[in-house]
């Protein structure tokens, strides 16, 4: 019966969707020249359990990225010299539609031990908003009676019910004038006015106001909004500002909760560009799924079918765990902990507590998190760049890696393999006192608020990394020795 039915799919000239897990329908790749037939056969097609990352393929311009899963996935599109050029998450099917060639790999990011499929596919043009992954066998058809049966006449026809308005797909344009743009010495972004009770605030993300000196927000109509307080979550990166109010058009509150997988959700891009609306693909109790490419960070995330605001788009850290770190090249972590494969978005709806915070204050943690990440990262480089690429030349702006690098070379210079190694030795202790610098600063709760309080965990994760990294290497200098002459 299996056969039969996976014969009657082919037949009627449908895509096939095979399974990790069945033996019967074994996934092979498709040869990367072959060319899309009517039918819409996968140029490439993967499969496997948790992470992955894939072989190179090649495609042409034009083409899709269709995928099915029970798990959560996160996919990032990846070029030959290890750029990440897009990502998408999601669960149960979806597409993601790139429209430039060249030569790729997907890395498939999983959580669990639950099969997944992904298919790439040349289709030229991007497809129509509700494209999804999904196998059919085509239409239903029912048997003509013979003969004429003698039937009652059919009782008059019921009114039909009042059809229901079509959903909007954009923000309005008086929607749009509540957007506020926040730009500063180091990022710009977005923000929103929101009615909040009867006050009218400034709702945006923490990391936009905290890491930004001299930041400032620009109403719509060209005026600088007057901040008075700022209140941050607790539990996720939202900030909500208050303002002396001179009338500014706000959007209204979303009811706490109301917030349901598919949904539909509007947000405009920069500039008040209007963008594709945003459908809910699952959420938690602090964020929510979406696959939302070209997002503004602080835009607001409108729910469609009442015009309120449940949420925002958020582009923060990802952590990373010791598996990941073990697992990722540097240039896949580097583009993860700096958030440019997944945005999602913050709900507003249930936010645990609302922190008073000082201006100056907050200033100050996230400099001392932006420079304590800084360090990590520079000395990822030093361990883990690769070839002569820009990751490579990231340590040579951390003034204490250089100098231990340079007392290095002059150490080693004309010396002999015994020389050598004890240098490397001395090298490498160098090393574990940099990943130790400031250890004791972050790991204390009191020097931060709450929201960064969480941010200082994953960098403390990211340090111990690397600090085990070091470890490692002092038991095995051969593979250290490799990574010097590397660098020089």
């Amino acid at each position: 019966m299996r056969m039969l039915l996976l014969l009657l799919v082919l037949a009627l000239g449908a895509p096939v969707l095979l399974r990790a897990d069945d033996p019967a329908l074994d996934v092979t790749d498709v040869p990367s020249d072959a060319s899309p037939s009517a039918s819409g056969d996968p140029i490439k097609r993967f499969d496997g359990h948790m992470t992955l990352t894939t072989a190179d393929f090649t495609v042409p311009d034009g083409w899709e990225l269709r995928w099915r899963s029970d798990q959560l996935l996160t996919i990032g599109v990846i070029r030959r010299d290890n750029t990440v050029v897009a990502g998408t998450s999601g669960r149960s099917v979806g597409s993601l539609f790139i429209p430039q060639g060249g030569n790729y790999r997907l890395r498939v990011k999983g959580t669990q031990d639950v099969p997944w499929d992904v298919a790439v596919y040349a289709i030229k043009t991007a497809p129509p908003d509700d494209t999804s992954y999904l196998p059919t066998i085509g239409p239903v058809f029912k048997p003509i009676a013979e003969t004429p049966t003698l039937v009652a006449p059919p009782p008059p026809p019921k009114p039909s019910p009042p059809v229901a308005a079509p959903l909007p797909r954009e923000l309005t344009a008086e929607q749009k004038q509540s957007i506020v743009t926040i730009r500063g010495d180091r990022a710009r972004g977005a923000g929103f006015f929101m009615k909040h009770g009867a006050d009218t605030v400034l709702v945006t993300t923490q990391q936009l106001i905290a890491n930004n000196p001299n930041w400032q927000a620009i109403a719509a109509n060209g005026s600088t909004v007057q901040v008075t307080k700022i209140l941050g979550a607790s539990d996720r990166d939202v900030a909500m500002l208050s303002v002396k109010d001179f009338g500014y058009p706000a959007l209204p509150e979303g009811d706490p909760m109301k917030l349901r997988p598919g949904d539909t959700l509007l947000t405009a891009g920069a500039g008040g560009l209007s963008l594709p609306p945003i459908y809910v693909d699952s959420l938690d109790q602090r964020r929510i799924v979406i696959n939302e490419l070209r997002p503004v960070e602080g835009s607001p995330l409108v729910l469609s079918s009442s015009g309120r605001v449940v949420g925002l788009i958020a582009i923060g850290p990802q952590a990373l765990s010791g598996d990941d770190f073990n697992d990722e090249t540097f240039n896949e972590r580097d583009a993860e902990a700096f958030g440019s494969i997944a945005p999602y978005g913050e709900r507003l709806d249930n936010v645990q507590a609302w922190e008073a915070c000082d201006a100056s204050q907050l200033q100050v943690e996230a400099q001392f998190l932006s420079d304590f990440h800084q360090r990590s990262r520079d000395l990822d480089a030093y361990l883990n760049g690769v070839g002569q690429d820009e990751s490579r030349r990231l340590w040579k702006a951390d003034d204490k890696i250089k100098s231990a690098n340079d007392t290095f070379l002059q150490d080693t210079a004309g010396g002999d393999p015994e020389q050598r190694v004890s240098s490397l030795h001395s090298l490498l202790f160098e090393l574990g006192v940099l990943s130790d610098t400031d250890m004791d600063q972050i790991q204390q709760p009191s020097n931060f608020y709450s929201y960064q309080r969480s941010l200082a965990q994953n960098e403390i994760a990211y340090r111990k990394a690397l600090k085990g990294e070091i470890d490692q290497l002092s038991i095995d200098t051969t593979r250290f020795d490799a990574v010097v002459k590397a660098n020089n």
